[in-house]
């Protein structure tokens, strides 16, 4: 059921698409002279510009991650001494039984912060949270991809530990649990996007733990703000990944996982 509601609940989804386009035509046909037809059409093209631009996508976010921020200092990590970051995507491809996996942009800019913040509070692990979310697209656990991606980043192997049972946020705080207990981690960092920033640390108080957040980037520093009001593939990218947060919110607020 979440594979599915990640999937559908996208500005862009097919489904939002042909659903809404679906519902505007039929009502067109039982009622060709109405007006509603027209005006569902138009407001629903306003909120795709919108969440199209960095106009749109910075006000969904704003709600979600606002006066959210990396930490830059020791002190600010309150004695932790490990690294906790979560999985954000990994996608992968087989052929003749050969497998390759490549971590989204989202999941990249974690590992980045997560090296960070390793190297800046001289933390003794970095954990990394990541399992198969999506049998059918992911046939390997994310938190192995995860693993070679702080390597490359230059935490050393031996200072990374692996939790790949995590399918979802609400999975983290149980999942993670035996790696700190077996390692004595009593205070810990937690690295994820800002969007998704408060829903994690909500399921790891409802868990009974205290992290400290640390939140990644949006977008990688190479590339150029696009113009507030064009367009654009990465827009639509954050404003989709918002507003999935926004309903997981209310889904986990449903199940009673948050605090």
């Amino acid at each position: 059921m979440i594979t599915f509601f990640k999937a559908a609940l996208r500005f862009d989804s097919p489904l939002v698409l042909v659903s809404v386009l679906l519902v505007v035509v039929v009502w067109w046909w039982k009622r060709p002279a109405s007006r509603g037809p027209w005006r569902l059409l138009v407001a629903f093209l306003a909120v795709l510009y919108l969440a199209t631009t960095p106009i749109g996508a910075n006000v969904l976010i704003a709600g979600l991650g606002h006066g959210l921020t990396g930490i830059t200092t020791r002190e600010q990590a309150r004695g932790a001494d490990a690294v906790v970051v979560l999985g954000g995507g990994v996608q992968t491809v087989k052929v003749d039984d050969v497998i390759l996996s490549q971590l989204s942009a989202t999941a990249s800019l974690r590992i980045l912060e997560a090296a960070r913040v390793y190297k800046l509070i001289g933390a003794r692990f970095v954990i990394v949270s990541g399992g198969i979310a999506d049998a059918r697209l992911e046939l390997k656990p994310e938190g192995e991809q995860m693993a070679a991606a702080l390597v490359a980043s230059g935490v050393p192997a031996d200072r990374i530990l692996l939790d790949l049972h995590a399918t979802n946020t609400h999975d983290h705080p149980r999942t993670v649990r035996p790696l700190l207990d077996a390692n004595g981690v009593r205070q810990f960092v937690v690295v994820t996007s800002p969007m998704h920033m408060r829903r994690a640390m909500s399921v790891f108080h409802a868990a009974g733990y205290d992290p400290v957040p640390s939140v990644t980037l949006l977008r990688s520093e190479q590339l150029q703000p696009p113009l507030f009001f064009l367009p654009n593939d990465d827009s639509i990218s954050l404003s989709d990944q918002a507003l999935y947060d926004y309903g997981a919110w209310v889904l986990y607020w449903w199940r009673g996982w948050l605090q």
